[in-house]
């Protein structure tokens, strides 16, 4: 399995995260200065790390504004295929959000199309997610409150907090 982030370069502006960011201040929460976001992918499948970084490459980031990075975890080792991740400080807390089993991922399945318009042929399986990094010290409770609120529909989607 290949976990793959999309992140924003420097000097481009993370949109998604200054978006969320003021929905959080509307909702009165100060404590949170920063928040950074970023599209996840898991890939299922019998892929190389060769194939799984076409795929981030070619497939899913922007080379222009985005980069991206490839964690392999096969067989329970744990490879970074490209390591530009985000140094995190202390006061990071972390929430991925990712749709429950069951729930149709449209990104997902389109994801899985595009694969293989990248010549790679061979079966995998999909699941699109989304992390966001909030700077700031806050307790659980708000972690969870702003998960419930503002960036996860818990009909149809779990999130985790890390």
């Amino acid at each position: 399995m290949f976990e793959i982030e999309i992140l924003t370069k420097k000097g481009f502006k993370n949109s998604h995260g200054k978006h969320v960011l003021s929905d959080i201040f509307e909702l009165g929460i100060k404590d949170i200065t920063k928040v950074e976001y970023s599209p996840l992918y898991l890939i299922y499948g019998d892929i190389s790390s060769a194939e799984a970084e076409t795929m981030a490459s070619e497939l899913l980031s922007d080379k222009i504004i985005e980069d991206y990075v490839v964690n392999c975890h096969c067989d329970l080792s744990f490879e970074v295929v490209n390591s530009e991740v985000p140094s995190l400080g202390s006061s990071v807390s972390i929430i991925e959000v990712w749709y429950k089993k069951g729930v149709t991922d449209v990104v997902a399945e389109s994801v899985v199309k595009a694969v293989k318009d990248l010549g790679i042929d061979k079966d995998v399986k999909v699941k699109a997610g989304h992390k966001y990094y909030f700077h700031g010290t806050t307790s659980q409770t708000v972690l969870n409150y702003i998960a419930t609120k503002l960036i996860a529909n818990t009909l149809v989607q779990e999130y985790k907090i890390k």
